[in-house]
């Protein structure tokens, strides 16, 4: 799941070039959810109004404000920088995991902020000289949303498979729809376009949303999301691969101390 999230920042930066991010974010939600949906998610049976409901809630949040701000901030902002500003989402949900009564150790939070302070010294030549512009904010915000809809989900107990993903899904992409009455879509059929939206359709949507709200149902919030902190790890180590290059001091540490907050907060 991280794997296939952490290549996703790439995709999405290069699908950019050929659509609006509010139309890329409606296909994406829509196309995905019917993936899903026709994977096995169509076996409703069980799912009651209110799961449906709480469902469609918690999708306003992680799909549809969190698709559109990620989108439309980085439209200004890299790959590698939206990554780590993406990935404090870790942070957000265990500094309010008591509301929805997991504990919070020192030991817990000692090893999210480690694994943080890793992530951000991976990309410190990435934030050099860098200023914060709307883009910044948005993806911290798409950031926040993330967080607030794991809360959500961890609060209300709702369905965590196939059927659950499925409505979060597309009831974000209805969500989606009433923007279009302010933005005409902007779309270029380019090929390569296409394996993109596949990638993230397949694997970033269908794939990484099964795998990752099928954990949380069954782990605390705030152990499952420490996990995150290796997507922009991950990140920086294909560029290396792909560079066959040798990654710098920065990133080793960085590395070793997104592993220790790891352990330490899942011990």
């Amino acid at each position: 799941m991280s794997a296939i999230w952490a290549g996703n920042f790439f995709v999405l930066k290069n699908a950019l070039d050929f659509v609006d991010p509010i139309t890329f974010s409606f296909l994406r939600a829509f196309l995905g959810g019917a993936f899903v949906l026709a994977l096995g998610g169509y076996k409703m049976k069980g799912l009651s109004r209110r799961n449906v409901a709480m469902l469609s809630f918690i999708g306003l949040f992680n799909v549809s404000l969190f698709q559109i701000l990620l989108n439309v901030g980085l439209t200004t902002v890299s790959p590698g920088v939206a990554s780590t500003l993406l990935y404090t989402q870790p942070v957000f949900v265990a500094a309010l995991s008591p509301l929805v009564g997991e504990s919070l150790s020192y030991r817990k939070m000692g090893g999210i902020v480690a694994a943080f302070g890793g992530v951000v010294l991976i990309f410190l030549s990435s934030f050099s000289g860098v200023t914060v512009v709307i883009g910044d904010i948005l993806v911290l915000g798409s950031s926040l949303a993330w967080s607030i809809s794991v809360l959500l989900y961890k609060k209300w107990n709702v369905s965590g498979d196939g059927r659950g993903v499925s409505v979060q899904l597309i009831a974000g992409s209805a969500f989606i729809l009433p923007v279009f009455a302010f933005q005409e879509p902007i779309l270029e059929p380019n090929p390569i376009f296409w394996v993109y939206l596949l990638y993230n359709v397949v694997l970033a949507t269908g794939a990484g949303y099964i795998i990752f709200w099928g954990l949380l149902s069954k782990t605390p919030a705030s152990e499952l999301t420490s996990y995150l902190f290796l997507v922009p790890v991950l990140t920086t180590v294909f560029g290396s691969v792909l560079a066959f290059s040798i990654p710098p001091w920065n990133e080793v540490v960085g590395t070793l101390l997104v592993a220790l907050g790891i352990v330490a907060a899942n011990r």
